[in-house]
């Protein structure tokens, strides 16, 4: 039930308000209506929540986005991974917090997200973008949760499309050429051009897990820098996994091991840290120098990750294949990223059946 009453204010005008109970029987009281319609509307409105048992109490909704934000990445630090948090932590400190910090939930509406997001895109990528919508799109949800809020403004947004730049990939001939001229770092390039392995799994790789019987890696950690401390994990998609190897290449990390014990880095940094670092492609760097000693495109070392895909797909590595060797979390993935690969690879299946029709016959 609800009660609509007439008041007056100072000057004589009259406004009414509606007095109700929630579904907790505890009385609630909103005031400022203008004319008798309007308050009867809203009564209307509040009865229905109620019964429906939906009704949110407009109280909830005045909590602060910073304070519900602070609940939420606790809650996320044990969910993601160290370097993943860091980036949600980096984008609600630099992106969100300004504009949303000390707003109350409740009353965030979809069309200011949606112009926020707007502003925000024609200054930055569309990753940037996304990220932060992402932040205070799993505020609101957990608002939306925890009660506070009955529905998320972010739902519906209109966001940025990510474009993706053209990959640079090495020939098998480019890569041997860039881990020759890499001295010392040699095994690096190859392991990471022809096992596809992250830099941060490279990074954590121990003598004991190079199975030299089997040809494999076990890649079982990965270690990341999280707002410059390195942290050490598990990989990406949370799952270990074997890396093929090909004999050349072990017959390489075989001398890496060597005057080494089992829980010793494969891979260990200079004098100056524990952790191998990551090299740009442009500086004056080891990696910089191989790149520009090989004479091949400076792409990045990521990108020889890539590398390692495409040498494996034209080698005639299935999809499967080639996502369990990357540590991809579904099939999709692997397609979706290398969609470039198999279509080139498509047309290769496509002349293999038509030299078995030529095989069988004299043509159709």
């Amino acid at each position: 039930m609800a009660s609509i009453i007439a008041y007056s204010l100072k000057d004589g005008s009259r406004r009414y308000y509606v007095k109700y109970r929630s579904a907790d029987h505890r009385q609630h009281r909103k005031n400022g209506f203008r004319t008798k319609k309007a308050a009867q509307d809203y009564a209307v409105r509040i009865v229905t929540s109620v019964n429906d048992g939906d009704y949110i109490d407009p109280q909830l909704g005045k909590v602060s986005v910073g304070r519900l934000a602070a609940t939420w990445l606790e809650g996320k630090k044990g969910a993601v991974k160290p370097k993943y948090w860091g980036d949600l932590e980096s984008s609600w400190r630099v992106h969100v917090a300004p504009k949303w910090g000390k707003r109350q939930v409740g009353a965030i509406r979809y069309s200011e997200v949606q112009a926020w997001v707007s502003a925000m895109g024609a200054e930055r990528s569309a990753t940037i973008v996304r990220r932060a919508y992402d932040v205070l799109n799993g505020v609101c949800k957990l608002a939306v949760k925890d009660g506070v809020m009955r529905k998320n403004p972010c739902e519906g947004v209109q966001l940025p499309r990510k474009t993706h730049k053209a990959r640079t990939y090495l020939t098998v001939e480019q890569l041997l050429a860039l881990a020759d001229a890499a001295g010392d770092r040699r095994a690096v390039i190859l392991t990471l051009g022809f096992c596809g392995l992250r830099f941060g799994e490279l990074r954590a790789l121990r003598v004991e897990d190079v199975d030299v019987e089997r040809s494999r890696l076990l890649v079982r950690h990965s270690v990341v820098r999280v707002n410059g401390v390195y942290v050490e994990g598990l990989p990406k998609t949370h799952e270990r996994r074997e890396v093929g190897v090909p004999p050349s290449v072990m017959n390489v990390l075989l001398g890496e091991c060597v005057g080494k014990k089992p829980g010793d880095l494969l891979f260990p940094g200079t004098a100056h840290g524990k952790w191998l670092g990551e090299q740009s492609a442009r500086g004056k760097g080891w990696y910089a120098r191989a790149i520009a000693a090989a004479g091949v495109p400076a792409l990045t070392m990521h990108d020889l990750r890539h590398t390692a895909a495409s040498i494996a797909i034209s080698s005639g590595a299935n999809v499967k294949a080639v996502q369990r060797q990357l540590g991809h979390k579904t099939a999709a993935m692997t397609l979706d990223t290398y969609a470039d690969l198999f279509d080139t690879d498509l047309d290769a299946v496509a002349m293999d059946v038509e030299r078995r029709i030529r095989d069988a016959t004299d043509g159709l």
